[in-house]
């Protein structure tokens, strides 16, 4: 893994190797946050065709597109071939089977990361992993991701980083929600007021060194860095409220 992320060349990441990393949930993790573009490789077969676990596992029957009336998690209608020559070239965002990047890249990462608790008691301190991903449709793919969005105002980018596990990652995610959730109370008009301010460090504490690696490394230990952070998050983020479904009335019964 390393390898390929230096040479960028995919002979340095198997094909034997991206195909455990799909079907085998605690092999290779780093291969679900490392990038988008290192997700799309990993569901790359050998004849150069990108097809998400499900269609992978599926018949071709399930190569249906989205229409007006059904959601069916493809936004385009794929197509499988036997020979790298027919392979060709995806719909732009899209794997061959007409699934979007972003939402086979967000399904990945919450299968690699995502760990579980049984609610039985003699089992308190066991966690478990999801083991499969082959028999999760896309239209399923589609609601939960969009759920998780709306609900916490992150998007796949957010989580897909190669410094996943570290403090930065988790001051920069839980900033992205806090920010979310400010700019949701203002859009409803809530009688709150809300202001987040980060105190001026001294610096003086602060070794040179640390400094001089934070600035280069994007490492949040400075009121500065985080007060940067917060203002391109107010420059690039749009978050609506919350897509409540609408209650019928009991007239309209």
């Amino acid at each position: 893994m390393d390898k390929y992320l230096k040479t960028k060349d995919q002979k340095d990441f198997p094909a034997t190797f991206r195909k455990q990393a799909r079907e085998q949930v605690d092999f290779l993790p780093d291969s679900s946050f490392t990038s988008i573009d290192a997700t799309k490789l990993i569901f790359q077969s050998k004849n150069s065709q990108t097809l998400c676990e499900y269609h992978r596992k599926g018949k071709a029957t399930s190569y249906r597109a989205d229409t007006v009336l059904q959601l069916h998690g493809t936004g385009f209608a794929g197509r499988s071939v036997k020979e790298s020559e027919n392979v060709r070239p995806a719909e732009a965002g899209h794997l061959h089977c007409g699934c979007s990047i972003q939402e086979v890249a967000l399904e990945f990462f919450l299968w690699k990361t995502t760990r579980a608790q049984s609610s039985n008691p003699n089992l308190a301190n066991r966690t478990f992993e999801m083991e499969e991903l082959q028999k999760l449709k896309p239209s399923t793919r589609a609601f939960w991701n969009k759920s998780l969005r709306d609900y916490t105002g992150l998007q796949t980018e957010d989580f897909i980083s190669s410094d996943y596990g570290s403090t930065t990652y988790a001051t920069r995610i839980a900033l992205i929600q806090l920010h979310a959730q400010i700019e949701r109370l203002r859009a409803l008009k809530a009688p709150v007021v809300v202001q987040v301010v980060f105190p001026d460090a001294d610096n003086r504490d602060i070794p040179g060194d640390l400094i001089l690696y934070a600035d280069e490394s994007g490492m949040f230990v400075t009121a500065k860095q985080l007060e940067q952070y917060w203002n391109d998050l107010k420059v690039n983020r749009k978050v609506s409220p919350l897509p409540f479904s609408a209650t019928p009335s009991r007239k309209e019964y």
